[in-house]
């Protein structure tokens, strides 16, 4: 029996990323309030460890999905491209980079209405770009083919709107007379309208991420990867896989810090390799009464012998519960988690309903090299059983 030093209680509310069968696991079978995009696949408990991203839950693994985040078993791909069907914005146009700049769901090489403007491509004259109709009439102030939105000479003087002096009003001699409203400004952001990537709304710094032709602030997939802004883990960066590592919601391509996420509902309570000795049990997990729960054991470190034991620090009036297995030594870890020897596994359930609190106690078998003075962690687990 290992004596700890520390003591730590903490309230979580999600997921817990364990099974229920204390012998082999993919997904979780018990009623949870959250989830995590990474599972641990224990096969046997024989120290062989199998670890594959499934964020959709549809039985494939991220690495072989072709819809990552739409369940899809099937894997249809009618038109050959490498996206299914079920994730494919234009499922019967190969088109890999799923690019939409119009945000509409529609991608680009199917969408007939490309800028989202509501004039048809064949009939826009600035199918690229925003310009919609005002009096049933797309703006074009000059006559020629190409609508104001995209015209770099609005007034067709032969001056271009960057140079002209006056770029609504045409001037042989690029003079403004007097008198003359040179230029308008609808959105009020000190950059005119004939200048502006975003003229119906302020952004005075006209940042265009994907440099095609529409501000930030206007554009549904600010930088041109096929995800739109509102669901996109990097909006700033191009990320198509949306991977995240660390499950803060935050994808790999503009993550400055790893830090691994057990709980969703507390990302502050984070698993930091860089720093001390830590473990994790998970979030809050609701069970039947009798459910068998396996405990699951996550650390700020990999492949490093710990001790542990398990404890009930809170139970309900009348409940004799207590978890099997207890206390043990675990070495073999994979993505910062840990499998138990096989026949030593940890599990619990619930004798009565209520609520108990489970501490893991742990203990690092050998000093850190880094944090040697740090070889203790404590971390609370909350069962809610019905």
């Amino acid at each position: 029996m290992m004596t700890m030093l520390v003591s730590l209680y903490l309230t979580q509310a999600s997921a817990n990323p364990e099974c229920t069968s204390s012998q082999s696991c993919s997904r979780p079978s018990v009623s949870r309030s959250g989830n995590l995009a990474s599972w641990a696949s224990y096969v046997g408990e024989l120290g062989t460890l199998s670890y594959e991203d499934d964020a959709d839950a549809d039985g494939r693994p991220d690495s072989a999905d072709n819809c990552r985040f739409v369940s899809n078993r099937d894997q249809l791909d009618g038109d050959g491209d490498g996206v299914g069907d079920s994730c494919d914005n234009c499922a019967a146009n190969s088109n890999v980079g799923q690019l939409d700049q119009d945000g509409d769901a529609i991608g680009d090489v199917c969408d007939s209405d490309l800028d989202g403007d509501g004039v048809l491509n064949a009939l826009d004259n600035c199918a690229a770009l925003p310009n919609p109709t005002v009096g049933g009439v797309q703006p074009n102030l000059d006559g020629d083919v190409l609508g104001d939105r995209c015209d770099d000479d609005l007034d067709g003087d032969g001056f271009s709107n960057a140079l002209d002096l006056c770029p609504r009003f045409p001037s042989a001699n690029n003079v403004a007379q007097p008198g003359q409203t040179c230029s308008l400004d609808g959105d009020l952001d000190g950059v005119p309208d004939h200048a502006d990537n975003c003229p119906g709304t302020q952004n005075t710094n006209l940042t265009d991420t994907d440099l095609d032709g529409l501000g930030d602030v206007c554009d549904a997939d600010a930088d041109a990867d096929g995800v739109r802004d509102p669901v996109d883990n990097c909006a700033r960066v191009a990320n198509r896989a949306q991977t995240d590592a660390d499950s803060d919601g935050v994808g790999d391509a503009c993550d400055a810090v790893f830090c691994l996420v057990i709980d969703p509902s507390n990302r502050a309570d984070c698993l930091d390799p860089q720093g001390p000795f830590r473990v994790h049990s998970g979030g809050s997990v609701q069970l039947l009464v009798g459910e068998r729960f396996r405990l699951p054991l996550f650390a700020n470190r990999n492949g490093v012998a710990i001790r542990y034991q398990w404890v009930v620090t809170q139970r309900p009036a009348g409940s004799f519960a207590q978890p099997l297995l207890a206390s043990g030594t675990a070495s073999a870890s994979r993505a910062f988690a840990y499998a138990y020897p096989f026949g030593e596994v940890p599990s619990f359930a619930a004798d009565r309903m209520g609520l108990y609190q489970l501490q893991l106690l742990a203990e690092l078998v050998f000093p850190d090299a880094v944090y040697p003075a740090v070889t203790q962690s404590v971390h609370t687990l909350n069962f809610d059983a019905r």
